[in-house]
């Protein structure tokens, strides 16, 4: 019998405590790692966090100033250094300029006119965007990141890699919660590096006895 999605969550609920799932100080810093771990890992991230920290800090207007060959120095460990601190000292800007330098300038609008307004700025795709405004803003937003489709697929709950449809089943199916929609998203994250990689491993996967690809 195939699994859906609440078994699914369930099974993983009952083996992954995920907690706290994105650590941070500040609705602005979530941005920044937002933008940070885009085409690596959070090891990487958490090193140039560390060297902003150490700089400027993770504050508005201290990143709007700041030279941006300074910034890449700091943004160096995440790669793409150059291209990402573009984006974030532009980003920056843009929020002291249109919102006094307060997120809560975009995330305090309805849901999908602060997902519009992220998505107008430069390098903020759906993915980025809906990690803003799930941990930064605490809006039920479910992230369908590549690891989502792969574990939907291969669960054989849904066979879809478009971004769009993910989200949509994910929301429709689930309470329209943030908690909900976080911590399942935090623990598909999870079990993507602990068993559900490009190549699996399926030994021990706690959804291994429902999963199609494994029953194949």
């Amino acid at each position: 019998m195939a699994m859906d999605l609440y078994e699914l969550l369930s099974r993983l609920e009952a083996r992954y405590e995920v907690g706290s799932w994105w650590p941070s100080s500040s609705a602005f810093e979530v941005m920044v790692g937002a933008i940070l771990t885009q085409q690596t890992n959070w090891r990487n991230v958490e090193r140039a966090l560390q060297l902003i920290r150490e700089g400027p800090g993770l504050d508005v207007h201290a990143i709007a100033s700041t030279p941006l060959e300074e910034l890449e120095g700091m943004v160096r460990p995440a790669g793409f250094y150059r291209q990402k601190a573009a984006r974030l000292k532009w980003i920056a800007g843009y929020l002291v300029e249109m919102h006094q330098g307060d997120p809560e300038g975009i995330l305090g609008k309805d849901v999908e006119d602060a997902r519009k307004e992220l998505l107008s700025l430069p390098g903020v795709g759906k993915e980025t965007a809906d990690s803003i405004l799930l941990f930064a803003g605490g809006r039920p937003k479910f992230v369908a990141a590549a690891y989502t489709s792969r574990i939907l697929s291969r669960t054989g709950v849904l066979d879809s890699t478009d971004y769009d449809e993910i989200q949509e089943f994910v929301e429709s199916w689930l309470p329209r919660n943030t908690a909900v929609l976080s911590g399942l998203y935090a623990r598909m994250v999870v079990l993507a590096k602990e068993h559900c990689l490009s190549t699996p491993r399926c030994g021990g996967c706690p959804l291994s006895d429902g999963c199609a690809f494994n029953r194949r």
